[in-house]
């Protein structure tokens, strides 16, 4: 395992100890149900183990919900803190939620490195290209966009 994916498994693995962490606390005041907790932490624990395991779609899936994730978490960690007022509770959420977010920034770019898209095999194996296309719903396959060459 080279730097780029010890960087996004760290990444994902501090986002989803924060978003099991507020998951508990909101169930402990009531304040959400158990799927709805749930639910993000299983998408996370999913991506988690499909970087380890060197899967496409977690690729796929991390470097999407990294950018998107990480912006839109950041900007609600954002929001909370202007509006905590000095309190100890949204301050403990505003971070909560800073925790989720903020690492989802690293996990985007340590995903996108040369390294990265060897690891999960997304270099085409006779041009050397490193931008295919899923070949199946689950990009278990890959197609060169350049060649059109398809590997598993």
């Amino acid at each position: 395992m080279n730097a780029s994916i010890l960087v996004a498994a760290i990444s994902v693995g501090v986002m989803v100890f924060a978003r099991l962490l507020m998951g508990v606390l909101a169930l402990g005041t009531g304040g959400a149900s158990i799927p709805g907790v749930l639910l993000p932490i299983v998408v996370a624990v999913l991506i988690f183990w499909g970087i380890v395991a060197g899967h496409r779609l977690a690729w796929q899936w991390g470097r999407l919900l990294g950018l998107v994730g990480g912006i839109l978490l950041t900007f609600a960690a954002v929001g909370v803190f202007s509006r905590a007022d000095g309190q100890a509770g949204p301050l403990i959420v505003g971070t909560l939620v800073a925790l989720q977010g903020i690492p989802l920034f690293p996990l985007f770019f340590a995903l996108g490195t040369p390294q990265a898209r060897q690891y999960f095999r997304l270099v085409c194996p006779q041009c050397g290209s490193s931008k295919p296309q899923g070949g199946n719903f689950l990009f278990s396959k890959a197609i060169c966009k350049k060649c059109k060459t398809t590997w598993d």
